[in-house]
């Protein structure tokens, strides 16, 4: 690891690893036949979304050994944990199939982003990588054609009432704001009762990928759709551009005030989502001698190099070679900023590693960022903030 770190943070990461070589595997199986303390690693691997990941690594390398293990008694955790995730994404992935042969027969081209698409992409287990909604990608210009197909299919925008088991509408004008003011739709949702885990169908429509703003992306957007590709029943935008949204995915969070207040700017997930996409045997292959190009092209090489050096600050040695020199700006003093909109608020301190694992690192902040307090209403008004215009 790059830096030092607790042998319950260096067994975490090495549990995240998509495809671990023979020294990490070593090194996991001695920690885990290392008394730690299990409540922590098993909260990490929780809160950072990697449980089926690790019990994907559990059962290749340690599965064995079970009986003697002094974690033996948390590995059911993981197993069950990693097979609801599998149902999970099994029923959310046939729903999002179904809109989009829906969204095909309006006319309107959709490729699948993120959670799902990465799932099929990147990882040979669906239990291995959970996600919560489904985004889509379509055409601007075609939005009016894709809402009225969805409205149609029985989706509606808004929220999901755990207490009704229903979709609640969202006002006329917060659907509008979206629309004008971020990247994507307010979400489409549809109670799924006849799912066994899953209780709603949620989707995510996007019509730029200019993230967290109000910019339009139209040739961009255009540009993915045109080399879109199938895959295990999806649409989805091919592989380069794939890697290239996630790191965008990635910088954007990590970098964007609401998600910093949120704890959500750093979270394992998305750099092993980066790892698995680059070196994972299931993948298919990118061609990263055009990465550097494509990404320019798309407007997004700050961001790529973003994710990249934050990928190997965490997990050194995996970014292939010479990608991060090709891609490296003049200016690196944004790796270190949080913004609000375009403004900086606050500049990190330390290392990456440090900071990702530290859940009180919004004492930094200081002065730069008021830290909400649960019940006050400046917390309330954060809260709402990241529900509407943040992704997930």
């Amino acid at each position: 690891m790059a830096q030092p770190v607790s042998p319950e943070i260096e067994l975490v990461l090495l549990l995240s690893l998509p495809d671990p070589r023979p020294d990490d595997v070593g090194a996991m199986l001695r920690l885990l036949n290392t008394p730690l303390d299990w409540n922590q690693v098993l909260g990490m691997l929780t809160v950072h979304r990697v449980i089926g990941v690790a019990w994907h690594n559990v059962v290749r390398y340690a599965i064995q050994q079970r009986q003697t293990l002094p974690c033996a008694y948390f590995l059911k955790s993981l197993k069950v944990t990693a097979g609801g995730q599998r149902v999970m994404a099994e029923e959310q992935t046939a729903r999002t199939a179904e809109v989009q042969r829906i969204l095909q027969q309006a006319g309107v081209r959709s490729a699948v982003l993120k959670g799902s698409a990465v799932a099929k992409m990147a990882y040979p287990d669906p239990g291995m990588r959970t996600f919560n909604d489904n985004d889509l990608l379509v055409d601007r210009a075609r939005l009016p054609d894709a809402t009225a197909a969805l409205h149609e299919a029985g989706y509606v925008q808004g929220s999901w009432d755990y207490a009704t088991g229903s979709v609640r509408p969202a006002p006329r004008r917060q659907v509008l704001h979206m629309a004008v003011h971020s990247h994507q739709t307010y979400s489409y949702m549809k109670p799924t009762p006849d799912a066994s885990l899953l209780e709603c169908h949620r989707l995510d429509m996007h019509f730029s990928v200019d993230l967290m703003t109000g910019n339009r992306s139209d040739s961009a957007v255009s540009a993915l759709l045109d080399d879109r590709m199938e895959l295990g029943g999806l649409t989805v935008i091919a592989p380069i551009d794939m890697f290239i949204f996630t790191c965008l995915h990635l910088a954007r969070e990590a970098v964007h005030r609401n998600e910093v207040l949120a704890l959500k700017d750093l979270v394992l997930y998305k750099l092993v989502d980066i790892l698995a996409l680059s070196t994972g045997e299931h993948c298919p292959r990118i061609d990263f001698d055009a990465l550097p190009a494509r990404a320019d092209r798309l407007g997004f090489a700050p961001e790529v190099y973003f994710a990249l050096h934050y990928t190997d600050a965490v997990f050194p040695g995996r970014v292939p070679a010479g990608l991060l020199d090709r891609l490296r700006p003049h200016d690196l003093d944004y790796l270190s900023e949080v913004r609000d909109g375009k403004q900086v608020v606050h500049r990190w301190q330390g290392p990456v590693v440090r900071r990702m694992f530290d859940i009180h690192r919004l004492r930094e902040l200081g002065d730069d960022l008021r830290i909400p307090v649960m019940g006050e209403s400046g917390s309330d008004a954060v809260t709402a903030s990241i529900e509407s215009g943040a992704t997930s």
